[in-house]
């Protein structure tokens, strides 16, 4: 009994406490979404540069455009060419 009770701790347990808080990237093809970035630091063409809870991301491209933009969410279309994380 006490070993099936731990088994479904285990299994239901929550995650750390910043785990829905961090970044996270999708690219497929043409497009990529962006999750749980802080604000834009900068758009230009070529460039969009976002800043993260620990760094800041930048991506380079050509004919990127923000598609659809929410509080905490960003999708990019265009041709992804780079991408750089820096720790700020």
């Amino acid at each position: 009994m006490h070993s099936l009770r731990g088994w479904f701790r285990r299994m239901f347990r929550q995650p750390p406490g910043d785990f829905y808080g961090r970044a996270s990237v999708y690219l497929s093809g043409r497009r990529m979404e962006i999750e749980q970035f802080r604000r834009i630091r900068s758009y230009e063409e070529g460039k969009l540069c976002l800043e993260l809870g620990r760094g800041t991301l930048t991506v380079y491209g050509d004919d990127l455009k923000i598609e659809t933009l929410s509080a905490r969410r960003l999708t990019l279309r265009g041709q992804i060419l780079r991408t750089d994380f820096s720790k700020e």
